[in-house]
C-alpha cells in the first residue's frame, strides 16, 4: 500500500511541475522550421511562399477525407496513394492547373514524400507551371493557421 501512495505522490506532483512549466514557459513551439538552403530544389518554404509568390494554387496530396476535412480552401486535389488514377485526378483539375502560374503541393508532415512525388509527376506533364513541395507539409500550415475545417 505504501509503494501505490509513493506513487501517486510521484504522479501529483510530476502533473504539478508539468503545468506550472506550461503556464510559466508556455505551450511547445510546433512551429516547422524551414532553412531554405537546405531544401532539396523542388522544396519551398512556406515563408517564402507567404512574402513571395502570389496567386498559389494550392495541391492538397493527403489522403482525400483528410482534404476534405481541413484543406485549404479553392485547393485541388492530386495524390500518388489511395488507388485513384493520377491522369484522371490531372485531367479533372486541368482547368485550375492550366490557368495557375504557380502550385504548391503539401501532404502529411516534413517526412512526407507524397508531395514531392506529386511534383514529379506534374512536371512530366508538361504544363507551364512552376510547382514546389511544401517544406513541413500540412503540420507547416497548421502552425501557420491556414488549415481551416469544413
Amino acid at each position: 500500500m505504501r509503494a501505490i501512495t509513493e506513487l501517486a505522490l510521484v504522479v501529483v506532483l510530476s502533473s504539478l511541475g508539468a503545468v506550472a512549466t506550461w503556464k510559466i514557459a508556455g505551450p511547445p513551439d510546433r512551429s516547422v522550421v524551414c532553412d531554405p538552403a537546405k531544401l532539396a530544389p523542388e522544396e519551398i518554404c512556406l515563408a517564402t511562399v507567404q512574402a513571395e509568390w502570389k496567386d498559389v494554387l494550392w495541391i492538397d496530396a493527403r489522403p482525400e477525407p483528410e482534404w476534405k476535412h481541413d484543406g485549404i480552401p479553392g485547393s485541388i486535389h492530386l495524390t500518388t496513394v489511395g488507388g485513384g488514377s493520377f491522369d484522371e485526378q490531372v485531367e479533372a483539375s486541368f482547368e485550375k492547373l492550366g490557368n495557375a502560374e504557380r502550385a504548391v503541393v503539401y501532404c502529411g508532415d516534413v517526412g512526407c514524400g507524397i508531395s514531392k512525388e506529386v511534383v514529379k509527376r506534374l512536371q512530366a506533364y508538361g504544363i507551364p507551371l512552376e510547382v514546389k513541395a511544401l517544406h513541413g507539409g500540412s503540420a507547416a500550415l497548421q502552425a501557420a493557421g491556414m488549415l481551416e475545417k469544413h
